[in-house]
């Protein structure tokens, strides 16, 4: 699937706080100030705070007045997505240049690229080696700020389902035909743009792809010049090393901006400013 996984949106628009009871949602307050804001709500959808409290009456004054949590993949179209952000503020309209961006996960996947690959070949341009760390043996992270995450996506699928939590449509064709899906993920935070800015020109991110590089096997000093995962390399044992051959003249990288570019462009579809707000750019 790939494209946007997650975005965090904040912005000064008011809650309807009779409206969301109305509607039978559980509004939680944060009675201890813990939390930067003082009330949540949990919908189907989507996660809304709002109401700052935890600093001082004037720093809570100075602060955006909410913060919504929503994930693209559970809307078929950037315009469905805007029109649940309206039913969550039980609005109309909201200018898209309300919302601003502080969190956005850009995501690429990979049919058929098997994660023993992703270790062998990996490394990232620009990034310290000390911030490279495999959990359970397998997710890779990579760096702070931009985030690189790379995972199993299809084994993820199957443990959200052994849960019991929902699973999109595009997950359960997974399930259903068995494919072996990898995730390569980069986690922006502090993007500095609107919901505006990312209708009118969402494929610039794909640029944050390139901080990923992958190289040939048997290029052992190529390794060692980029620093990326080489300790692993040394425990790939070269009889495997010829089964990973058939993936060293792919291009590998140009797949994976492709792969967003792609969902991207599906899911956006021909929605402009003029479709949202009314007006010609």
């Amino acid at each position: 699937m790939g494209g946007i996984d997650k975005l965090n949106l904040t912005t000064n628009q008011v809650v309807d706080f009779e409206f969301l009871q109305a509607k039978g949602y559980e509004i939680k307050e944060d009675e201890r100030r813990r939390n930067i804001f003082k009330y949540f709500c949990k919908l189907e959808k989507a996660e809304l705070l709002w109401c700052p409290h935890k600093f001082s009456s004037l720093t809570n004054l100075n602060m955006i007045w909410s913060k919504i949590d929503i994930n693209p993949k559970y809307f078929d179209s950037f315009k469905s997505m805007y029109e649940y952000l309206c039913f969550a503020y039980n609005k109309e309209y909201i200018p898209l240049d309300s919302f601003n961006v502080s969190r956005i996960d850009i995501c690429s996947d990979i049919e058929g690229l098997p994660m023993d690959v992703v270790h062998a070949r990996l490394y990232a341009n620009q990034v310290n080696r000390r911030s490279f760390t495999i959990y359970k043996g397998q997710t890779i992270y990579i760096g702070a700020n931009p985030k690189i995450r790379v995972y199993d996506k299809t084994a993820e699928i199957k443990y959200r389902l052994r849960k019991g939590y929902g699973l999109t449509d595009w997950e359960k064709i997974v399930i259903a035909e068995e494919k072996q899906i990898t995730r390569l993920e980069i986690v922006i935070r502090g993007y500095k743009g609107t919901l505006r800015d990312l209708l009118e020109n969402p494929y610039v991110l794909a640029d944050y792809f390139d901080k990923l590089g992958f190289y040939d096997l048997g290029e052992d000093e190529a390794v060692l010049n980029h620093g990326g995962l080489q300790f692993l390399l040394s425990k790939v044992n070269r009889k495997f090393r010829t089964e990973f051959d058939k993936y060293k003249d792919e291009q590998l990288l140009h797949n994976i901006k492709c792969g967003y570019l792609e969902s991207v462009l599906d899911w956006f579809g021909e929605t402009t400013i003029a479709d949202i707000e009314g007006v010609p750019f």
